[in-house]
Formats: C-alpha cells, sequence, structure tokens
C-alpha cells in the first residue's frame, strides 16, 4: 500500500473513531439511544472505510471479496445511523 494513502486512511480512521466515542461519550451522559446508534454507525464507517484494503493486503482475500467486506461494514453503519434518525425520542420543549 502507498504510505500517502496509508496515511490519509489513517487521519480517517482516527477522526472517525474520535467522533464515534464522543458520540457514545454524549449517549452515556444523556442516556440516548440515538446518540448511542449514531456513535456505533460512525465506528462502522470509520473502520469499513479501510477494511478492503486490510482484507486485500494482509489476508490476500481477492478484490471482490474484500470490496464486499468493506461495504458490508460501512453498509451495516449506514443503517445504524439511518435508524438512530428515524427512532422516536422526545421532542425538544
Amino acid at each position: 500500500m502507498y504510505p500517502g494513502l496509508l496515511a490519509v486512511k489513517a487521519v480517517i480512521v482516527l477522526l472517525g473513531l474520535v467522533v464515534a466515542f464522543q458520540g457514545f461519550r454524549a449517549a452515556r451522559r444523556e442516556r440516548s439511544q440515538r446518540m448511542l446508534l449514531t456513535a456505533g454507525g460512525f465506528t462502522f464507517l470509520s473502520v469499513g472505510s479501510v477494511l478492503g484494503g486490510v482484507c486485500y493486503d494482509a489476508f490476500q482475500l481477492s478484490r471482490p471479496l474484500s470490496g464486499t467486506v468493506q461495504s458490508g461494514v460501512v453498509g451495516v453503519g449506514m443503517v445504524l445511523i439511518f435508524l438512530s434518525v428515524f427512532l422516536p425520542g422526545s421532542s425538544p420543549q
């Protein structure tokens, strides 16, 4: 893998996991299931963003299979965020 691409991917994962961690902290503080789902979604999106390359380079999976794994993990993250948007919650007062 190219060093520049590796550095950019590392920054993406780091920033995504920081956002997810802050969301998790907020979910615990506010006891918010919506925020917990959003934090989980960002975790899956962050990890999924690099998973295709990891599967291909480290585990020697084929490109189509690596892409399928990556898309599946990113898809789970998107579903979690989607659910967090439509989950019934308390209305603002």
